[in-house]
């Protein structure tokens, strides 16, 4: 437990720098529930705190408490009270907890407040423990919204750009987190890799072999849109057990560091079976950790369509037969919509391949729309849509397959 007094003292001193923060404009209108409690989740330091902060009135800004502190490691569910009680003595009408998960037994606090009707809005960096703990005490009490790095929309916002080549170019290598696009410090995407590591999973999955870790991390970042095996991966690191390489995959992704994304097929064993690819959920990140010196370019622009893709559709897989590939197919209740095919640069020598590997996704899944996304040509090729990477993400995915 903590006194009353140092708590007091860690919110006075969080909340006068958290209203020092630039308030950054993003696509996504968080609705302020009126009789649910707001979650917010995603990968460390892409801006979720502000995002609710900046959905609030600007007169209510609420007591804003983040439990990653060093002041606050003794902070356990019987504190909770003293919070509560620090918000009425302020004046405060709602409270806003950053990287709650780090308590074991804050929902309990949180159903208490909510059936109090009192409002309360919490951030988290981890899908597994978030998404346990809601569903055993909060079923039915919470909203929860998904927040990713900057989109190419939002960081022509934030950078004032002008959509174009030169612009994406600029996003294509900075990426999307805010705080590294403010500073451009070139330590902050590495330092920031291995503090989700070591804080969002070791310490959170009380793993002791960091260094294994922090391997398979850099590794995934070397070979993003890549097909992999576990049992490949084990062998490559050293890591004898194919249900640890399997684990520390299954934390990455709570982590919301990675996505592993299976190959299509009808059947889920074989899904299951099959390899799977791995994509950053910021693309300079996985460069700045890359171990890769050749630095595929073409792997990178893939793995910024997928996050266009990811922000919009949930399912989303790869397509491979024996004779033609496709880089990603979209499932939207319980049907393939779109096929998605992505190429740096169309020319005599890939544009046979590229186009066949999109039909065959499409003639196998039935989908009724495809694309193929180059680097800057624009065409339209037997009825396939030819476009920009750039300019296929001035919409949402959502919007360009025609759903909602």
């Amino acid at each position: 437990m903590i006194s009353i007094d140092l708590l007091a003292q860690v919110i006075a001193e969080q909340n006068e720098n958290f209203l020092q923060k630039q308030l950054i404009s993003r696509e996504m209108a968080i609705p302020i529930p009126s009789n649910q409690i707001l979650v917010v989740s995603g990968v460390r330091r892409c801006g979720k705190s502000v995002l609710i902060r900046k959905s609030l009135p600007n007169d209510a800004p609420g007591l804003y408490l983040n439990f990653e502190d060093p002041r606050l490691v003794d902070f356990e569910a019987a504190d909770f009270p003293k919070l509560a009680q620090l918000r009425d003595e302020l004046g405060k009408t709602s409270i806003l907890l950053d990287e709650v998960q780090t308590v074991v037994g804050w929902e309990i606090f949180a159903r208490s407040l909510h059936e109090k009707g009192e409002k309360l809005y919490i951030t988290g960096s981890n899908a597994s423990m978030l998404s346990r703990e809601l569903g055993t005490r909060l079923t039915g009490r919470y909203k929860q919204v998904e927040l990713f790095p900057f989109s190419y929309t939002e960081f022509l916002l934030f950078k004032q750009l002008s959509p174009g080549e030169e612009s994406f170019e600029t996003y294509f290598q900075s990426g999307g987190f805010p705080e590294f696009l403010q500073s451009q410090d070139p330590d902050y995407l590495r330092t920031l890799l291995r503090d989700i590591l070591t804080r969002d999973v070791a310490v959170r999955r009380n793993i002791s072999n960091e260094t294994a870790l922090i391997r398979l991390g850099v590794f995934l970042s070397s070979n993003v849109a890549k097909p992999f095996s576990y049992a490949r991966i084990g062998s490559l690191l050293e890591i004898k057990s194919v249900r640890t390489v399997i684990d520390y995959c299954d934390y990455l992704a709570e982590s919301y560091l990675f996505d592993l994304i299976p190959m299509y097929s009808p059947s889920i064993r074989k899904q299951l079976a099959n390899p799977k690819k791995a994509f950053c959920v910021d693309p300079a990140l996985a460069s700045a950790n890359s171990l890769s010196f050749s630095k595929d370019q073409g792997r990178k622009l893939e793995n910024y369509v997928y996050l266009h893709l990811r922000r919009s559709f949930k399912e989303i897989q790869y397509f491979q037969t024996k004779d033609s590939e496709c880089d990603f197919v979209v499932k939207w209740n319980e049907d393939i919509i779109g096929a998605v095919q992505v190429c740096w640069d169309l020319n005599p020598d890939t544009l046979h391949r590229e186009l066949k590997g999109l039909r065959a996704a499409l003639d196998e899944t039935q989908a009724s729309q495809g694309v193929l996304l180059t680097w800057n040509q624009e065409d339209v090729l037997d009825g396939i849509i030819v476009l920009p990477v750039w300019k296929w993400m001035m919409q949402p995915a959502s919007q360009f397959f025609k759903i909602g």
